[in-house]
């Protein structure tokens, strides 16, 4: 079922096609995945539908349409970029209070009609495998450690339950897409889903962020996955105008190891003096500078 654009939304998208295309078609550059991340956000919340009692019911499946340049370049990383942009949409919901039927379905495609930096997104609300009409979870009743378990499936590279990835994720444009999929709790038959991945416990660590102005802070590290940016919804909120506003990414890892990405920011993270760094494993002692902020890493 294809989620229903409100009319104010849809001429909102058009100016922006409008203004967008000729500056493209002018100043062709790469697309960023934060861009694109942005751009998910903007269509889960303007293409929610109302359900009874004020909730809105987010779609759940999100197809990316990017030129062929742009495609080449993400499919690279394709699967780290996706697990990315599925854990973004799930938190984007949970701060938004939407409710979603499944975990985030995204599918990148190539199209030979858009130009370099331009991006299409089309939305859809998949239906899921029995159950009654209504039926979705809503995404900011998840306990803290269902949404601990979701993140570890996808730092892991592993779908979430019930859903398989892998295939559809590749799939060409041309075919057809699935008309549904399982529950996020495992419905449909259980037979067929793996069990996940039993993460392994957190160790003790912390970040010391040594701010402008010689301020320190001590920040405890006690989720799997730590946003860092200028957004107001990162967990540690960075106000520094050179640094992006979802800027890197602390993900604590299946084999017990603290990772952090930068999820494609314009100025990039300095790791023990190196600049520009897209991937770390983040050893005791080790020190990142982000903007105006250093950041000593420590574990036990």
């Amino acid at each position: 079922m294809k989620a229903r654009q409100n009319p104010l939304a849809k001429l909102e998208a058009f100016m922006q096609q409008m203004v967008e295309g000729p500056f493209a078609r002018l100043f062709p550059s790469r697309i960023e995945p934060v861009e694109i991340a942005r751009k998910l956000e903007r269509a889960m919340e303007d293409n929610t539908l109302l359900q009874g009692e004020g909730r809105r019911l987010a779609p759940n499946a999100y197809d990316i349409y990017l030129s062929i340049k742009d495609h080449q370049q993400m499919s690279q990383s394709q699967q780290v970029l996706i697990r990315d942009w599925q854990n973004h949409l799930i938190e984007f919901a949970k701060h938004r209070h939407f409710t979603l039927r499944t975990n985030p379905l995204i599918r990148l495609h190539a199209d030979t009609s858009l130009h370099t930096g331009i991006v299409r997104i089309e939305t859809e609300l998949a239906d899921r495998q029995g159950g009654g009409a209504d039926g979705g979870m809503s995404t900011q009743a998840l306990s803290a450690e269902q949404l601990a378990q979701i993140r570890a499936q996808l730092a892991a590279g592993q779908p979430a339950a019930g859903i398989s990835m892998g295939s559809l994720a590749q799939q060409p444009a041309g075919m057809t897409k699935p008309s549904s999929m399982s529950n996020l709790t495992g419905g449909g038959n259980s037979s067929t889903v793996p069990p996940p991945q039993a993460a392994p416990a957190m160790p003790q660590a912390w970040l010391t962020i040594r701010l402008p102005q010689a301020q320190q802070q001590i920040y405890h590290i006690k989720k799997r996955v730590i946003n860092i940016g200028r957004q107001l919804s990162n967990d540690i909120i960075v106000e520094d105008k050179r640094v992006s506003r979802y800027h890197a990414q602390i993900k604590y890892q299946l084999d017990g190891q603290f990772v952090i990405f930068d999820l494609g920011s314009t100025n990039g993270i300095t790791i023990n003096n190196t600049p520009h760094m897209r991937q770390h494993v983040l050893h005791n002692g080790d020190h990142f500078t982000i903007g105006s902020y250093d950041f000593y890493f420590e574990r036990r």
